[in-house]
């Protein structure tokens, strides 16, 4: 693929083309391709998302789907922008920290609903529309705190990578978070890594895995967002 170009499937979703090649009415639509795919991958995980499941589910041969999609990469970047869904409606009259805030809030949201994503590797940044409007949304805010549009397009990096980490960290806690602190009780002598064993001995790893990320979360953007009042304010 030229480095200008780009897949059918996500000119489809801009409306540029039809989704499929010349011939009869489309049966089908990228945009629900993408839904199916997305329903599959929320039940059994992305790897379960194949184009042949897909077909599938929505009753057509596997090859008929390449009349929309050119390959199971360029589906899930459709899933992604499906899964993703349109960025929220954030309340104007708050000033951009709460702003960024709920912006960041609302996209941990997504992606604890669709966990998957976070294993998609796509072959370029984003280009799907519902991508691109969470995008436009963050930069517009970040424009509010006074950035200009290099600092605000970083800052907007940052605070997705945090999102995505404290999401990704969630999973990974409460698949084997439970009894951790047992563990490290067991297997660690008290002198060996003493900061970590004061941490221990105040109870600070004892929490409901279940409850990480919602009680670290907040705290972690706060920071972030006295950060970015830091930078913008200078």
């Amino acid at each position: 693929m030229a480095d200008d170009e780009v897949p059918r499937a996500i000119q489809a979703l801009w409306g540029a083309e039809s989704g499929a090649r010349r011939g009869p009415k489309p049966a089908l639509t990228v945009r629900g391709i993408a839904a199916t795919a997305v329903e599959i991958a929320d039940r059994d995980g992305i790897d379960a998302a194949s184009m042949a499941a897909v077909a599938k589910r929505l009753g057509f041969t596997t090859m008929s789907l390449y009349r929309y999609v050119d390959s199971k990469a360029d589906l899930q970047m459709v899933m992604v922008d499906e899964a993703l869904g349109a960025p929220p409606e954030i309340n104007r009259r708050l000033g951009w920290r709460n702003q960024l805030a709920a912006w960041a809030e609302a996209e941990a949201a997504q992606l604890g609903a669709h966990p998957w994503v976070l294993d998609v590797r796509p072959g370029s940044p984003p280009l799907g529309p519902h991508t691109l409007a969470w995008m436009d949304l963050g930069l517009e805010i970040l424009g509010r705190a006074g950035l200009e549009p290099e600092r605000a397009a970083s800052t907007l990096l940052f605070v997705d990578g945090y999102v995505r980490q404290q999401i990704s960290l969630g999973l990974q806690y409460a698949d084997g978070g439970a009894g951790w602190a047992g563990r490290l009780r067991r297997v660690m002598p008290p002198d060996a890594l003493p900061a970590l064993a004061n941490a221990l001995a105040d109870g600070v790893f004892d929490d409901d895995p279940s409850d990480f990320p919602a009680n670290e979360f907040r705290f972690g953007l706060d920071l972030i967002l006295d950060g970015v009042e830091k930078v913008a304010t200078r």
